[in-house]
């Protein structure tokens, strides 16, 4: 049986409106359109639609003074299929426009409006569909499509005038199978899909054609005029524009949520939760067709609409957008393999995905501009749960968990500029996941992963100006995901990853100027916090974790306060970028390998001009930890921890023009790398490096008057352990700890007085230990306080001081323990100091080797 029901809800369509002063315009658009196939034996098919569900659909609007415009939409569509003895399959969903105030056609419309005016646009929906059967396959696909509170509507309004934008969006999908006889009850959810989109405000990306090369004798086809306007009320051809005169208040947000379980006991798991875009505010791809199915070109292109969006207020604007996204995929069985995906592809606050890594040509620019001043608040928001389980999933069958956020963005536009004093500015985006893989008996292989390739970005490419001064502006980024893959007997094995090739940076490229001072705390801050875990474990069959790295070409996880972000302060204010991250791996075997990997690399400050006008400072900060476990019984195990950690980092200079400090920290901590077998090879690898100010060839940190220099660098492993019985075991520890490192013609120091201070501490204990195998422990290090700097300064202090020991352990068998250390105050080649003071250099050093045998 079938059952099928199609809606279209609208509250105004395709209407000219216009109305005088102190006039209240409503619209409203709520539907709920239920579609229900309940048998018992046969196919049960249930599918609910909306063609379009809107307040207020390809309309124009003009309102005069004191007016209030509500547009508020609610749709409901629910499917839901149900049978004993064959296949189910339900749908539901928005296949039209649908929000608020929508304009469904490429080029953007215009709502006029008077002074002291409230426009509210509001768009809630939900999708749900269920399947469930007993005999036969289950599909239930609940997907809200693109909903929107103003899609592709401009406004002019004048001032003391509101807007309010917001898109609402839940899909839920539960598919549900017994399948008898085994192997015919597949079980398929998803919930969205890969172009499902919730955002507040809405402009469409440029749109373009391919123009092709004119025949023999044929003058080339002329460009279509761009005209400035629409007419009747409607948008220019370019950037969608949303102009405020003073005193003004954008607020936008869209809140996506996905759900996606599957249940089977004798067939495959299915469960997704896709999203392409969850925003506050949000400019589409621009896209470039050739007239052939829709294939993308780049050359000899021409224009029909420019995309982009203008938002700008005359004085006093204040902006505040959130892009907040919340996905679950849910996939069990008992007999079948599982998959649960969660793919979300760009969650922003106030985000052009034209400017994001990757991304084609764009059109318009999108700008955000206020005249004097203004308060912004933007931030991406998204948070997701991927978990596969199966009881005894066939042989070469794989039990999947995957979690991404490919973007997660606060602000990334190409400008944003306030005239006079910014009151405000707060760009932040965080990201949570976890996916988990479980095989609990017997079968197929666990295989977790999370934020892979991921990218975070408090601030992405945008130009941000202020004429005058800015109170404590923030850009700021924080990624946490975990991958658990746990397996029983497993045909090859168990595998997590989490955060491989992931980036997360508070401030990334674009700029900063302030025209004058930093007020409030007087301080810039650029944060970013990166925490990966993964956890792999094996009864039969080999383990392998890896956080942040895979132990292949695949780039490492990153984590940056200010990357390649030139920063200007007219006057008065201190920069302070900070990166913090943590690794942890694990890996557990009993008859196979076990490997674990936990790798990131930290900057604060990283290729970032930064100019203080008078006084101020700056300080870049990177704090790394990380741990890696692998054990086993039968097999060989292996754990590798790696951690770069840079405070400032920068081949382009640092100066304030009067007085004030320049600060580097960076600390790396390996906090255990163990590596245990009892009949195979043991090895346990632990690669760190901290520099607390590294500068490139050439590049000068220049305080105008009175300051300090102060770099300060830890590199420490308490614990490197590798232990056997009856294999090899082998540790190894490379150790870089600088304080300030130069190269050729670098050169720092204040123009009056200060002082300039680098410390390097280093530290690790490594031993290999094993009874009828070869016993291995190497340390090799470098510890100094200042390295291949031009000084000058009134006093100058250099230490580096480290602390190892190795050890290697046999019973039976040979043990070789050796290493090579050097610690150094203040190393040069051929640099240069000049002082007015005392220069005080100072290398202390213990260092123990150990090789034993019986």
């Amino acid at each position: 049986m079938t059952a099928t029901n199609t809606t279209r809800t609208v509250g105004i369509e395709k209407s000219k409106i216009e109305v005088g002063t102190s006039t209240v315009l409503t619209a409203s658009a709520t539907s709920s359109t239920p579609a229900i196939d309940d048998v018992v034996s046969g196919d049960a098919s249930a599918t609910a639609s909306t063609t379009a569900q809107a307040a207020i659909l390809n309309s124009k609007i003009r309102i005069g003074t004191a007016g209030t415009l509500n547009a508020t939409e609610t749709g409901s569509v629910g499917a839901a299929a149900t049978t004993t003895t064959g296949d189910a399959t339900a749908s539901a969903s928005n296949d039209g426009p649908t929000g608020g105030i929508i304009n469904s056609t490429h080029r953007p419309n215009q709502i006029l409006i008077g002074t002291d005016a409230v426009v509210t646009a509001t768009a809630t929906n939900d999708a749900a569909a269920a399947a469930k059967a007993v005999d036969g396959a289950t599909d239930a696909t609940a997907n809200t499509g693109k909903v929107f509170g103003i899609k592709n509507v401009g406004l002019n309004a004048g001032q003391g005038t509101s807007l309010d934008a917001s898109a609402t969006a839940t899909n839920t999908a539960a598919a549900e199978s017994v399948g008898l006889p085994p192997g015919t009850g597949n079980a398929t959810a998803t919930a969205g899909d890969y172009a499902a989109k919730v955002v507040g405000i809405y402009a469409s990306g440029g749109k373009g054609g391919y123009n092709p090369p004119p025949s023999d004798g044929e003058e080339p086809a002329p460009e279509a005029a761009v005209s400035s306007t629409n007419g009747d009320h409607s948008g220019p051809s370019g950037p969608m524009t949303i102009a405020f005169g003073n005193s003004g208040v954008a607020t936008a947000f869209g809140d996506g949520v996905f759900n996606a379980t599957a249940n089977s006991v004798t067939g495959a798991a299915d469960a997704q939760s896709l999203a392409k875009l969850v925003a506050g505010i949000a400019v589409g791809k621009t896209r470039i067709a050739n007239g052939s199915e829709g294939e993308e070109v780049q050359a000899e292109s021409v224009m029909k609409s420019m995309g982009g969006l203008a938002i700008s207020f005359g004085e006093n604007g204040t902006v505040a957008a959130q892009g907040t996204s919340d996905a679950n995929a849910t996939a069990e069985t008992t007999t079948g393999p599982a998959n649960a995906t969660v793919g979300i592809k760009t969650i922003g606050g106030i985000v052009d995905v034209n400017k994001l890594p990757g991304a084609g040509p764009s059109g318009a620019p999108t700008t955000l501009t206020i005249g004097k001043d203004g308060d912004v608040q933007a931030a991406g928001v998204g948070t997701s749960v991927a978990q596969a389980t199966s009881v005894t999933a066939p042989e070469m069958q794989d039990v999947t968990a995957t979690t991404n956020h490919s973007n997660v963005v606060g602000i990334a536009i190409d400008k944003l500029a306030i005239g006079e004093n910014a009151t405000r500015l707060f760009a932040q985006a965080f990201s949570q996941q976890a996916a988990t893989a479980q095989s609990t008996t017997s079968g197929g292989d666990p295989a977790a992963n999370a934020a892979n390739g991921d990218f975070v970005a408090g601030v992405h490419d945008t130009k941000v100006t202020v004429g005058k001064d800015a109170t404590d502006p923030l850009a700021d980024a924080g990624l946490v995901a975990s991958a658990t893959a746990t397996g029983v007997t497993t045909t090859s094995g168990s595998n997590a990853a989490a955060g491989v090739d992931s980036k997360v940076v508070g401030f990334n490229k674009g700029s900063l100027s302030i025209g004058e001072n930093i007020v409030g705390s007087g301080v810039f801050n650029a944060t970013a916090a990166s925490d990966l875990t993964a956890s792999a474990s094996a009864v039969t069959g080999d383990s392998s974790a890896q956080a942040g790295e895979d132990g292949s070409d695949t780039g490492t996880a990153r984590v940056i306060g200010l990357n390649r972000a030139p920063v200007s302060i007219g006057k008065a204010g201190s920069v302070a970028a900070a990166a913090t991250g943590s690794v942890a791996a694990t890996a557990n075997s009993v008859t196979g390998d076990a490997t674990s990997d936990a790798a990131m690399k930290g900057v604060g400050i990283r290729d970032s001009e930064i100019t203080v006008g008078t006084d101020g400072n700056v300080s870049g900060s990177a704090g790394l930890t990380g741990t890696a476990s692998a054990s086993t019984t039968t097999g060989d195990a292996a754990a590798e921890t790696s951690l770069s950690a840079k405070g400032i980092n920068n081949d382009v200079r640092i100066a304030i023009g009067q007085a004030g400090n320049v600060t580097g920290t960076a600390s790396a901590a390996d906090q255990g790398t163990t590596g245990a077998a009892v009949t195979g090879d043991a090895d346990a690898e632990s690669e760190l490096k901290a520099i607390g100010i590294h500068l490139g060839s050439g590049t000068p940190i220049s305080i105008g008057t009175t300051g300090n220099i102060t770099g300060t660098a830890s590199a420490t492993a308490p614990t490197v352990l590798s232990t056997t019985t009856t294999g090899d075991a082998t540790t190894e520890v490379e150790s870089t700890a600088i304080g300030i490192k130069g190269s050729r013609g670098s050169s720092i120091g204040p123009g009056l007085s200060g002082n300039i201070t680098g410390t390097g501490t280093g530290s690790a204990v490594g031993a290999a230990n094993t009874i009828t195998g070869l016993a291995t422990g190497m340390t090799d290090a470098l510890v100094v306080g200042i390295k291949k700097v031009n000084l000058s300064a009134d006093n100058v202090t250099a230490q580096g001081t480290g602390t190892y020991r190795t050890d290697a352990t046999n019973v039976n068998g040979d043990a070789s323990a050796t290493s090579d250390v050097m610690v150094a105050g203040l190393l040069g080649r051929g640099n240069t100091a000049s002082l007015s003071g005392d220069l005080t250099a100072t290398a202390v050093l213990s260092n123990i080797v150990m090789a034993s045998t019986t």
